[in-house]
């Protein structure tokens, strides 16, 4: 048997508002000395007798305790008195806070408040234990003056939409700002949640900051030194500012507990303070146009992603503004071919970058508020080239591209804003690699010649609308190589089962000199096994051989790593290496293996890089 106090305490902020009281403790008391006033007590409203204690007070009542609780983050409480000892009359509860929910600032001296004292209504439980059940929720006025002895300043708020006022919107954040004569603080910040709802703590340094703090932080401008902030609010969509609240819709002095309900009734996206620019390749690989390309060979510079050239669709990767000079705006990307990476641009070599060159690619977003609340933004692509239908498109001014000016649109920044099909730039040919199999293993580009990368130089410009005088140029990319060259007639599984495949991103073949001297290609393996290949790419990354076939106890066996040749291909006769090293091809089991030459290619779209390029063939040893 034994008595049990139990039950859940919680502190309002305001009406829709509270918070566990984590942090602190609960404590019941024995009354001592039963009187008119104990009586009345117990009848009171807990908001008529709540109040904190001094340390003489403390100190008298500490002889009385009966029992206390640690309350937890969900503001419940829990603790076991054992034994058979009664106590009828009324108790005490105090609550004795070292810190509050969420609190920021420094801890400082606990405080010790009486919060009512009560005649507990007693249960019993199956096990005969006694038990006193008691909720509360500390009302807001007291409760937000303990916060603010503890420095801790909160603000709890919900986000509507003005126009669907039960219609809450997640997914915004809200930025809490502190209007000041010197310069406006950020007090903190939060995303709303699905009911819209948002909490933001601080403490009163977050709004007494000036330009000499953290040495001294007072709340300007002087006097008083002991106001609270004036507080208005800025909203953000992932990352992009919502045109919301100036400061001179502050609201004044707040104190330590501000609730506000903020509604937004439509989605208006200001124009972004910076330049539109062009500055990287790729939204993955996000390669520097300068920085990041090496002036000697137009290749990529950045450490572990060193010695790439570019293929394929390349997205262009920058930010963009609505206006430019307070004017409509739009953009054009240019191309320039040069003999060499070092080749200088000519100022009349620029070429426009055509609508057909451009595959579908996103620049922006419409965001709009919708009645929904299981969807209550939308974000709406804008297309240039769009695939399909129903989808928004911008519009062309000749070859330049007309930023859309609606309000809620949401420019790209630091995004992709073109995307470049390099296949219309470089144009050339594939290579036709037709051979016999019996120049696998030898060079090819005296009966096939090469074609080597090209150099191009890529350049955005931006002006007002039909403006020609306006115009800048908003990025120019040195040089970069680009190789979109396919290999034709690639010869395929050497004389073993002789085919040709075309469209190769890389010109890859494997060969065995004891089948190559065979008729049929099934010649059987007895003592010698030399394997020719042959990898042709201008920018060879790695080429490798490896075998598949089963092995004796012990019995290891593979092939050297192959070093790369000069450009444009790597080839030559090899043959197998054996552990124990006194082994040969004549120790292997009689049974078939595969062979398979792998090649990979230094080819990137800044976003992807092609994978191995194989060939393969297989044998029997007798």
């Amino acid at each position: 048997m034994g008595i049990i106090f139990k039950g859940n305490l919680t502190g309002a902020l305001c009406k829709d508002c509270k918070e566990p009281l984590l942090g602190s403790v609960i404590r019941f008391y024995r009354v001592d000395n039963i009187n008119s006033d104990i009586l009345s007590h117990v009848a009171a409203d807990p908001k008529e007798t709540i109040r904190i204690l001094d340390e003489k007070e403390i100190k008298v009542k500490s002889k009385l305790l009966v029992a206390e609780a640690k309350i937890d983050e969900n503001g419940d409480y829990s603790t076991v008195i054992k034994g058979n000892e009664q106590y009828d009359g009324p108790l005490t509860i105090d609550i004795v806070t070292h810190r509050v929910y969420q609190q920021k600032s420094k801890d400082r001296d606990p405080i010790q408040f009486t919060i009512t004292t009560v005649q507990p209504r007693w249960t019993q439980d199956d096990q005969d234990n006694l038990i006193f059940n008691w909720k509360y929720c500390i009302q807001s006025r007291f409760w937000c003056h303990i916060r603010e002895l503890f420095d801790a300043w909160v603000i709890c708020g919900r986000l509507l939409n003005c126009k669907e006022k039960n219609t809450p919107i997640p997914g915004i954040t809200v930025i809490a700002m502190d209007d000041d004569w010197i310069t406006d603080d950020t007090l903190g910040s939060a995303v709303t949640d699905g009911s819209g709802h948002f909490r933001i703590d601080y403490t009163s340094s977050d709004f007494k900051k000036t330009f000499l703090s953290p040495v001294i932080n007072v709340e300007t401008p002087f006097p008083p030194f002991n106001s609270g902030p004036d507080v208005y609010f800025k909203l953000e969509l992932a990352g992009t500012p919502i045109a919301f609240e100036k400061p001179s819709d502050k609201r004044n002095n707040v104190g330590p507990c501000l609730c506000v309900q903020l509604c937004l009734d439509t989605i208006d996206i200001p124009d972004v303070p910076i330049p539109a620019s062009f500055t990287h390749f790729g939204r993955t690989r996000k390669i520097g146009i300068q920085s990041e390309i090496n002036s000697a060979n137009g290749k990529t510079q950045r450490t572990g992603f060193e010695g790439y050239a570019f293929y394929g669709s390349v997205f262009m990767i920058g930010s963009l503004t609505k206006r430019l000079n307070n004017q409509p705006m739009e953009y054009l990307f240019e191309y320039q071919k040069v003999a060499t990476p070092t080749t200088p641009l000519s100022a009349s070599g620029w070429l426009p970058v055509k609508n057909n060159m451009i595959p579908e690619t996103v620049i922006g977003n419409l965001i709009t508020l919708t009645s929904d609340p299981m969807n209550p933004v939308v974000k709406e692509p804008v297309y240039i080239n769009p695939v399909g239908t129903g989808k928004t498109e911008v519009t062309y001014n000749g070859d330049w591209i007309k930023v859309p000016q609606n309000a809620n649109f949401e420019a790209h920044q630091d995004a992709e804003i073109l995307r470049i099909n390099t296949n219309l730039i470089d144009t050339r040919p594939d290579i036709d690699m037709s051979a016999p199999t019996a120049t696998i293993g030898s060079a090819t580009t005296a009966t096939n010649p090469r074609r080597q990368n090209e150099y191009v130089a890529i350049r955005m410009k931006q002006r007002e609308e039909n403006n020609p005088a306006s115009e800048v140029v908003a990025g120019t990319s040195k040089a970069i190589a680009l190789f979109n060259v396919r290999y034709d007639n690639v010869n395929k599984h050497g004389s073993w089962a002789p085919s040709t495949a075309s469209n190769q991103v890389a010109a890859v073949s494997v060969d065995i000199d004891e089948i190559l001297s065979g008729s049929t290609g099934c010649n059987k393996i007895t003592e010698d096994l030399n394997v020719r290949y042959t990898a042709r790419h201008e920018n060879l990354g790695s080429v490798a051989l490896s075998i598949v076939g089963p092995k004796k106890p012990g019995q290891n066996f593979s092939f050297p790593a192959i070093s790369l040749m000069s450009e444009p291909e790597t080839f030559g006769t090899t043959q197998l290496q054996f552990t124990p090293s006194g082994q040969s091809v004549k120790d292997l089991l009689p049974c078939a293996y595969t062979i398979t030459l792998s090649a990979t290619v230094k080819l990137t779209t800044g976003d992807g890089e092609p994978g191995p390029i194989n060939d393969f063939i297989s044998f029997c040893k007798s």
